[in-house]
């Protein structure tokens, strides 16, 4: 089966297409995230794949399949179907990524947080306990390609593994560049989401990764949480800014508001805003390129 999935590039005023090309996929993967680095365009084709056709033989809509096979294309930014190199890499369902960028004149560098199972799968409630907990199979991890020898390499992207993250981010003005932290939510380890739970997945914290460290800082903010980076105005660093994150605790049904200054992670929060209202589970994350120094002032914040 073909899938059509068309890579299209426009103009930076947005107004002009300026390249266009058919991926020519075998199969209708689920494309939830592709990157861009200098020179490149990334793309993955995993084995989470919709087929109408097949739910209209009673099969399900969406549906991952551990045992096919998972790679990843790299095209010339102006290229085409025929011009991508592909690298074949174990099975998985990865949806979330930090960052792609190049390494010297022959590697490109995938970063994000590698799934072995996928929540996004319209048999997830038919599956076992231990398919359904996909979220503590999920881990910060490299794929690094060599485009002249054409082998792959993998591996855990931090030295710390007992903790499983997801729904990522940097700063965005290093999209494309090699870059050196990450914030992501941390798992609460003692989640257990059975195929009968309709419990939604539990996170415990925030972690800040130090990539050029290897290592993983993790803060707890004993709850569930909802966060948003904000760069520093005139900051000079890659971790200047804010992480703006809500709060949910379950023992006293108090939703909090918390800003957290990202070069002081492991300190106290800059301010704790309790809110009226619960405010629901359920988050994505965005960069907001806005001028908030006046917003984050540390004094109107806490008095």
């Amino acid at each position: 089966m073909n899938c059509q999935i068309i890579y299209t590039f426009f103009s930076a005023d947005e107004k002009n297409l300026v390249h266009r090309a058919d991926l020519k996929l075998g199969r209708s993967t689920f494309c939830h995230d592709f990157g861009v680095t200098q020179r490149c365009s990334v793309f993955m084709d995993f084995p989470l794949t919709v087929d109408i056709m097949r739910l209209a033989r009673g099969g399900p809509l969406i549906e991952y399949n551990k045992e096919a096979y998972a790679r990843i294309g790299i095209m010339p930014r102006y290229g085409n179907a025929d011009s991508i190199k592909w690298f074949n890499v174990e099975p998985n369902c990865t949806l979330h990524i930090f960052n792609y960028f190049e390494d010297g004149d022959d590697e490109v560098v995938m970063w994000g947080c590698r799934a072995l199972e996928s929540v996004i799968d319209s048999n997830k409630h038919d599956t076992s306990p231990r398919d359904a907990n996909y979220l503590l199979h999920i881990r910060p991890y490299e794929w690094r390609f060599n485009m002249r020898t054409g082998e792959v390499k993998e591996r855990n992207l931090t030295a710390v593994t007992e903790f499983c993250m997801d729904f990522l981010m940097i700063n965005a003005n290093f999209t494309g560049l090699r870059s050196k932290f990450g914030f992501t939510q941390v798992v609460d380890p003692t989640f257990t989401w059975t195929s009968s739970s309709k419990d939604m997945p539990k996170f415990c914290g925030l972690a800040k990764l130090h990539f050029e460290e290897l290592d993983t800082r993790y803060s707890t903010t004993t709850g569930e949480s909802e966060e948003l980076i904000v760069p520093e105005k005139g900051g000079l660093e890659e971790d200047c800014g804010w992480i703006i994150t809500f709060v949910h605790k379950e023992d006293t049904n108090i939703s909090q508001v918390l800003v957290i200054d990202t070069k002081k992670f492991s300190g106290e929060s800059v301010a704790k805003i309790t809110l009226p209202y619960r405010v629901p589970y359920g988050f994505h994350r965005a960069f907001i390129p806005i001028s908030v120094g006046h917003i984050f002032d540390h004094e109107k914040l806490c008095n």
